[in-house]
């Protein structure tokens, strides 16, 4: 298998999932708040992105990370990507990790993809859906098993907070031994809140 880390093309969208060590899948408790909401579009995710709680708990990371601009359509939603390949094993990559940011127009449009990402989770998991307290608005992960053909292990966290929607996915050629796996998703979950603050308006 050939794994592109020059290409974002195919890895998703930010839409809202957030993780906690608790069990089953609960609905968000979000409500539309009035106004725009407190980001604009980011266009430039790499310089902000710090990816070093994610190297150190899954794999060294493997050149340069490698970032572009997101969003079919501008007038509802924009932003940006960030990948960064990892290599858990030999000189090759295996593995990457990519960050998803957008900006919705308005708050309730951003608690309208939440919600409908959060919803339609257990369709793609390969496990519980796990709620994320403390982090943004809203924040849910799993494990992806659904889209995830061409990697062994896919790992996803999604955030929302105000009009913003932020999604951590960690991707392996090879299954990440379990005890990667756990430090996974607290680096993940460290990853957005430290971005979060500087994609503020």
């Amino acid at each position: 298998m050939v794994l592109v880390l020059g290409s974002l093309a195919g890895c998703g969208s930010g839409d809202g999932k957030a993780s906690d060590d608790g069990g089953g899948t609960t609905t968000a408790a979000a409500a539309p708040t009035n106004g725009p909401g407190d980001y604009r579009p980011p266009t430039d995710l790499c310089p902000k992105v710090d990816f070093g709680p994610l190297t150190a708990a899954v794999a060294p990371a493997d050149g340069q990370p490698k970032g572009q601009r997101t969003g079919s359509d501008p007038a509802t939603g924009s932003g940006a990507a960030c990948l960064q390949g990892f290599r858990s094993a030999g000189t090759k990559a295996d593995g990457r990790s990519v960050l998803y940011c957008t900006a919705w127009k308005d708050v309730a449009t951003a608690i309208k993809h939440y919600k409908y990402a959060l919803s339609s989770a257990p369709e793609e998991a390969g496990g519980p859906v796990v709620q994320v307290p403390g982090l943004g608005g809203g924040a849910f992960r799993y494990e992806n098993v659904k889209e995830a053909t061409a990697f062994a292990s896919d790992l996803r966290l999604v955030v929302r907070d105000s009009n913003l929607e932020c999604e951590v996915q960690v991707q392996s050629l090879t299954p990440l031994p379990e005890q990667q796996v756990t430090a996974a998703w607290p680096a993940m979950a460290e990853t957005v809140r430290s971005l979060v603050p500087e994609l503020r308006s």
